[in-house]
């Protein structure tokens, strides 16, 4: 067994009843480095797992609403690859109040139903980062080199803001292009297809989603993001986006110009903005222009905006 091969897993459960608990967030961190920490959720079952860890001494917290905090020391060797912590009882809290104000931080992670809800304060990133680096931090989401976004075992396919479409179906662009101090809440759950929709009846193609949530403060106004850069030969790189967002209206420009062969977005992400919807009822519209100065430069500008066709009203932009 190589090293970070090795896994921790468990299961929770409330002592009075047996019975598991579904959604408790996890933490897992090492004595000698307490920035290393690995978080995970417990699944329907009361079931978690951690993966790639390497031997150390941990400490695991359990956190859940209505319970007490939960914390043990686990010493993981090279001797036990997989540590099976068997069933952990979580007690659930007593609390007493007379006259008492509590005041408490929001859960990083709450199940409602079929969805899973990540509060955005609970995660730190840099004021500059994008929706892209706050999701990094969230416990069963991942994100490859590619933009691909992967969501409790399963690509993600659709990301929406606010419950409307942003960027067609390119989840990567959406991502990229939104500022995390927006974001209030990510939501990932099942999304049904829009023939499920419809009709009411699940016809089993339902896919992976991912719903921003944006602050209330922030739904009507512009935001947006520059940058540049220069280094030795004359090599240069600019570029940014602007989005404004009033009411159900969302528009959003991304533009990048260099000259060391780097695109901010693809032929695919372009499909994504520009493609027109074959499906009734919905569609894309966009442009995008491409150009260099010198061998060796290039430019990219894009941008798109959706529209809905209602049945009475015709066109309506979105």
């Amino acid at each position: 067994m190589t090293a970070g091969a090795q896994s921790i897993k468990g299961k929770l459960a409330d002592p009075a009843d047996n019975k598991p608990l579904q959604g408790a967030t996890l933490a897992l961190t090492p004595l000698k480095d307490s920035l290393a920490v690995k978080q995970a959720v417990s699944d329907s079952s009361g079931q978690f797992i951690f993966n790639g860890i390497t031997p150390d001494t941990f400490n695991l917290s359990v956190s859940f609403i209505g319970y007490e905090e939960f914390k043990q020391v686990i010493v993981l060797t090279d001797s036990i690859p997989n540590l099976d912590l068997k069933t952990i009882y979580v007690p659930k809290a007593s609390l007493q109040l007379g006259g008492v104000t509590v005041i408490s931080k929001a859960a990083p992670v709450v199940q409602k139903g079929d969805t899973t809800q990540f509060s955005a304060g609970q995660f730190k990133v840099n004021p500059d980062a994008t929706t892209e680096d706050l999701i990094k931090k969230m416990p069963g989401i991942t994100v490859d080199k590619d933009g691909t976004v992967t969501a409790q075992g399963e690509q993600v396919r659709k990301v929406t803001i606010d419950g409307k479409e942003f960027f067609g179906d390119d989840a990567a662009a959406a991502l990229r292009n939104l500022p995390s101090d927006i974001v209030d809440k990510i939501q990932v759950f099942d999304r049904l297809s829009d023939q499920a929709q419809f009709t009411g009846v699940d016809d089993g193609n339902a896919v992976k989603a991912l719903n921003i949530v944006t602050k209330s403060g922030l739904r009507n106004g512009q935001f947006g993001r520059i940058y540049a850069g220069i280094g030795s030969d004359g090599r240069y790189t600019a570029g940014g986006n602007v989005s404004t967002f009033s009411g159900d209206r969302r528009i959003s420009i991304v533009g990048n110009f260099n000259n060391i062969n780097q695109q901010n977005f693809g032929s695919q992400d372009l499909l994504g903005v520009t493609s027109s919807g074959g499906n009734r009822g919905g569609g894309n519209r966009g442009g995008s222009r491409g150009g260099g100065g010198r061998p060796g430069g290039g430019g990219n500008f894009g941008g798109g905006e959706n529209f809905q066709v209602g049945q009475q009203s015709g066109i309506s932009k979105t």
